[in-house]
């Protein structure tokens, strides 16, 4: 055997794996309500320092949608942090028993535009309702329109 193939083995044999320089991020260090259906980032806000973003939260809870707004900002490290997490308390009583649908944002000028459709559980009627938020964490306009 020569030289060179009995080193090959020797470091096969006794060779330490290789290892990445990161860790696999468990799922668990994300923390995420089970009743979370889905969280969307949508927009821009300004900031003092780094950058911030809107980000919506959708809940079911009680056979109902729950909305969150929340002001985000990125700190020194990269990581968004809430600034402001505002609910909606014209959904989000438990005995409210509404249910939203087709949920849409868009960015504006002057913040963010939610829409969707909202049906309640005392009343068969549907209605568009339209949520604008602005600049400021924790201020924002609620707008129920009757469906024709």
């Amino acid at each position: 055997m020569s030289v060179a193939r009995c080193l090959a083995a020797l470091a096969l044999v006794c060779g330490a794996p290789a290892h990445a320089l990161g860790m696999d991020v468990p799922y668990e260090r994300f923390a995420t309500a089970d009743a979370v259906d889905w969280v969307q980032v949508c927009g821009q806000w300004p900031t003092r320092k780094n950058e911030g973003v809107y980000r919506i939260v959708h809940g079911s809870q009680y056979a109902q949608s729950f909305l969150y707004l929340q002001w985000m900002q990125r700190d020194d490290n990269g990581t968004l942090q809430a600034v402001h997490t505002q609910g909606i308390p014209e959904l989000n009583s438990d005995h409210a028993e509404i249910t939203l649908t087709r949920i849409a944002c868009r960015s504006t000028r002057t913040g963010i535009r939610i829409t969707a459709q909202a049906r309640s559980g005392h009343e068969d009627r549907l209605r568009n309702i339209t949520i604008e938020a602005g600049h400021r964490p924790g201020v924002y306009r609620y707008t129920p329109t009757p469906r024709r």
